[in-house]
């Protein structure tokens, strides 16, 4: 179809409103303020949920409105804790990443993919996201965009706790900061510089945490990003608080919880309030630190940040359990690992089966901490950091420790033979070989006796008790009715 010289001229300016909101919406989000952006892009996008108007405009154009949609209702989404927002952000996103292929566009592709990640991330994807955040890298060649890719993707490698990982791609940034003064990019590499010390621990560290928070708080106050500028000061609080300096992690969760309830940016609020109830914990304000930990979880389980909501249940576990009320402290610990599993995030469903074997040690039976603990060590990973091998041995002493002797035969033996790891290896087997025996063989009941899924037993006896499977493991029939 022809168009009138009029239309054109219509579609030009419609293009070059487009265009401009597009990069007045951009710089909004830069400096955090998620509201202006959607105001800039308003003419165009306004609900989450709902796509953009993208009719009349270019090719590119399109591609940008639906790339600057899809980031502001990831963000958005999780400031308000909106339901589903963000699988609509990621499926925004995903188009832009289309449109801007075809245009062979690829910086564009690398900052789309390099959002995509972040949706990934806040979901607790944690593979997923890394592997966009590779995509990204590959694609980014301007120094600024490739120093954003790297600066994201510590944020999978920190919430894995790979820190090693995440400095080293902190130290490849390093060299592309060094052009054209960015307070923004400069502000939140210190950010996650400073996440690193903090997750690393230790006086030394802790230290060197509160020094690049320092050099976070210059350039995020000169780009006037006062979002992270609240979560900076969330962070200090958490670091005061691992310093067992009480008070002053108080004035800091304070004073961000303050910034971001002046935000509306509940999502947040949930976090420090999260932060909060560790510090009441820590100070034997355990009533408090309930109050604070289920307002964090409330908020919490109306968004889609199921990493996020997993360890505000942790905390909350804690909490019970520390007034005695073991029975909720039990299910609430149960849900935080189911969460964490279910999205991906392996290392907080850790931390949560931890907590259930340090809190719960008198009240679960000890073949299911057992289990707990079985679970946690299969799902560590390769590198895990001191702290959570630490409680992982400290866990498996309790274990042995705390078992009646009726239910530990052999724990006297085990002790004898060798390393603590080489004992509870071998009252595994003896579990499983109970269990085998009382199931008739058959491995689907054995694993239902133990309360771990048939994978999950399938795992345990490739990888440490391959003497116990006298034939191949088969795999569990499929109905072959089939589910519409």
């Amino acid at each position: 179809m022809n168009l009138t010289s009029t239309e054109k001229t219509l579609n030009f300016d419609l293009d070059l409103v487009a265009t401009t909101g597009c990069q007045r919406a951009r710089e909004s989000e830069r400096a955090g303020d998620y509201e202006g952006a959607r105001a800039h892009l308003s003419p165009f996008w306004q609900v989450i949920g709902e796509g953009p108007r993208l009719e009349g405009l270019q090719p590119s154009t399109q591609a940008e409105v639906l790339l600057r949609a899809g980031v502001l209702s990831g963000w958005l989404g999780s400031a308000r804790q909106i339901d589903n927002s963000q699988e609509f952000a990621k499926d925004l996103i995903g188009q832009a990443i289309r449109r801007f292929d075809s245009l062979r566009d690829f910086e564009k592709v690398a900052e789309s993919q390099t959002d995509l990640a972040i949706c990934y991330w806040r979901e607790g994807a944690m593979d997923e996201a890394r592997v966009w955040f590779a995509q990204a890298l590959v694609h980014a060649v301007e120094p600024l965009n490739r120093a954003r890719v790297l600066i994201n993707s510590t944020t999978v490698e920190i919430s894995s706790d790979r820190l090693d990982e995440a400095l080293n791609l902190l130290q490849q940034t390093a060299p592309l900061l060094e052009g054209p003064s960015d307070h923004a990019s400069y502000g939140r590499y210190y950010m996650q510089l400073a996440l690193v010390f903090k997750r690393k621990g230790g006086a030394e560290n802790l230290d060197r945490a509160l020094i690049e928070n320092a050099a976070a708080s210059f350039h995020l106050e000169q780009a006037g990003h006062t979002r992270y500028l609240a979560r900076v000061e969330n962070n200090i609080g958490f670091i005061q608080l691992q310093l067992t300096r009480y008070d002053h992690a108080l004035e800091h969760l304070d004073r961000a919880r303050r910034i971001f309830n002046e935000l509306k940016d509940s999502g947040s609020v949930a976090q420090v309030n999260e932060t909060r109830a560790r510090v009441f914990l820590s100070q034997q304000r355990y009533a408090d630190a309930e109050n604070a930990a289920i307002a964090a979880v409330r908020t919490l389980e109306h968004g889609g940040e199921q990493s996020l909501l997993a360890e505000a249940l942790t905390t909350h576990g804690t909490a019970l359990a520390r007034i005695q009320n073991y029975q909720a402290a039990c299910d609430t610990l149960q849900r935080a690992v189911n969460l964490a599993e279910t999205a991906g995030d392996p290392v907080c469903a850790v931390r949560a089966r931890l907590v259930m074997i340090e809190e719960l040690q008198h009240f679960l039976p000890a073949r299911e901490m057992v289990n707990s603990y079985l679970e946690a060590d299969r799902s560590i990973g390769a590198s895990p950091d001191a702290e959570t091998v630490n409680r992982l041995r400290a866990a498996a002493r309790s274990i042995i420790g705390e078992a009646p002797k009726t239910s530990l035969p052999k724990a006297g033996a085990f002790l004898s033979a060798g390393s603590l790891k080489e004992a509870v290896r071998r009252y595994e087997a003896d579990l499983i070989t109970d269990a085998m025996t009382q199931a008739g063989g058959q491995l689907t009941r054995t694993a239902r006796l133990l309360g771990i899924s048939h994978q999950g037993l399938g795992e345990i006896l490739k990888s440490r008790h391959k003497e116990l499977r006298k034939t191949p493991l088969k795999p569990r029939r499929r109905s072959i009715i089939k589910k519409w």
